[in-house]
């Protein structure tokens, strides 16, 4: 899956926190999603030097964007989670100083091969 397909795929699931999501999918948003906040966020500051009414809607554009892929980033978390057999109030851990680096290898980690509670393996 490539990362603009695993994008879409992921925005198009907003509201879907249940199954599961393969890394394939889960990294490719989270490379495409990088990539756009690093764009928007330089894209802001550069449109800033301009005047305070630029700055002011380069903001507004970075905070919409922001805003807008909060759920479904969410969801793909905890998609990713389910892939591992974990149960997605094991996003909490991220909260955690330190401690929530775990969540990192969590989601890097490859899914379980065979069915779990939140179904079939996820393709990819």
């Amino acid at each position: 899956m490539s990362p603009a397909a695993a994008y879409l795929s992921v925005l198009s699931a907003f509201a879907d926190f249940d199954g599961r999501a393969s890394r394939a999918e889960f990294w490719g948003f989270v490379l495409v999603h990088l990539g756009v906040t690093v764009v928007l966020a330089v894209a802001s500051a550069v449109v800033g030097t301009v005047t305070e009414a630029a700055w002011a809607a380069g903001s507004a554009v970075f905070a919409l964007y922001a805003v807008g892929t909060f759920f479904p980033a969410l969801s793909a978390v905890a998609r990713r989670l389910h892939d591992t057999g974990r149960s997605s109030l094991f996003m909490l851990v991220g909260l955690l100083p330190a401690i929530g680096l775990v969540l990192v290898y969590w989601l890097a980690r490859p899914g379980d091969p065979a069915p779990n509670a939140w179904g079939q393996p996820a393709d990819g």
